[in-house]
């Protein structure tokens, strides 16, 4: 099917999953309740409720649709569901339970991905919202976010399904893989004559200095206060894993640390001073990040930005995204760049 046959009514939707759920769950199902939430720029967001035929409670329950014509787009849904599935047991990082999934798009259209429904709400790091939440729980939200991360990155994936998925993985090219993965996302291929300057001189830079990584790790991708779910100030659920995959460490720490997640506040995503979140990494995971690393893998994510920003505009210009917020990203690139170039400064 083409991304002009992605039907998102509900008819359309439980006529299709009921019969994939039943046999996935292994019992007769009743779908309903359906509710798309409008949050994301990404994978299309949907709760609905599989009532059992032979009777029982509903399960509430999470549909998420890689859209054809979304941000990251092209999707598959198996690396999120295999991630998930093996962070299950992970003490310390709740997930959502998965379900189902499925990167045949003659089912509905488009990859898609079944979890359980989580209770929470969405922190975000804008200034104003950590003094809305109070210290005490910014406090145990910031342990929470610090030790999901550390328990994340402890996690022995090679012995686990995620292995089979990914096979064996280089630690001297992970960062290089990386560049060239953001790079080919920005739309550009080769030596890209059309790309702009700074993303040019900036794919160069990361190339030339990429450091092999201490350990190979799963890496969440887009760890990030924003991308959880909590209550009465504790993280409930780590959602948001379509950028899974194995590599350094220091990509996450670099990531949920950069400035623009802090809110204007100079904190970690708004809830944790700089020094205190590495700290307490540190313990956590029984491996101290190092700095010039983290500064290199802090190029790489304003490099990522970047290539999603100039992504999004290229998308809607050609007709393939109808999003009004993708476009708005377009105005982003340019002091994207102006700070990518101070990092790259900062870290030579």
């Amino acid at each position: 099917m083409t991304e002009s046959c992605l039907d998102l009514s509900a008819g359309h939707l439980a006529g299709r999953l009921t019969p994939f759920l039943s046999r996935a769950l292994q019992q007769p199902l009743q779908l309903g309740g359906w509710r798309r939430f409008p949050a994301g720029f990404s994978w299309i967001t949907i709760g609905f409720q599989a009532t059992p035929q032979t009777g029982g409670d509903p399960i509430e329950l999470i549909l998420r649709i890689g859209d054809p014509r979304g941000l990251l787009a092209p999707y598959s849904a198996e690396p999120e569901y295999r991630a998930m599935e093996t962070l299950a047991a992970c003490v310390g990082l709740p997930v959502p339970r998965v379900y189902a999934f499925s990167d045949d798009p003659d089912i509905i259209g488009a990859p898609f991905l079944v979890s359980g429904r989580v209770e929470g709400d969405t922190p975000m790091p804008w200034k104003g919202a950590a003094e809305t939440r109070g210290e005490a729980q910014n406090a145990s939200l910031a342990l929470d976010f610090v030790d999901g991360l550390a328990a994340l990155h402890g996690v022995d994936w090679m012995k686990t399904g995620l292995h089979r998925l990914w096979g064996d993985v280089n630690r001297a090219t992970v960062a290089r893989e990386q560049t060239d993965f953001w790079w080919r996302h920005a739309g550009f291929g080769g030596d890209a004559p059309g790309a702009p300057p700074q993303m040019y001189h900036a794919m160069k830079w990361l190339r030339r200095h990429a450091p092999a990584a201490p350990k190979v790790v799963i890496v969440h991708g887009d760890y990030r206060v924003g991308n959880f779910l909590q209550q009465d100030g504790r993280i409930t659920a780590v959602l948001d894993w379509e950028l899974v995959h194995p590599g350094d460490p220091h990509e996450d720490l670099a990531w949920a640390s950069l400035r623009v997640f802090s809110g204007g506040t100079g904190r970690v995503g708004g809830i944790m001073d700089r020094e205190a979140f590495f700290e307490r990494y540190a313990r956590q995971a029984g491996f101290k990040p190092d700095a010039k690393v983290l500064r290199y893998y802090e190029v790489l994510g304003l490099f990522k930005s970047a290539s999603m920003l100039l992504s999004a505009a290229q998308r809607v210009e050609s007709g393939r995204g109808r999003d009004v917020r993708m476009a708005s990203m377009g105005f982003q690139v340019a002091s994207t760049l102006l700070e990518l170039n101070r990092l790259i400064a900062e870290a030579a």
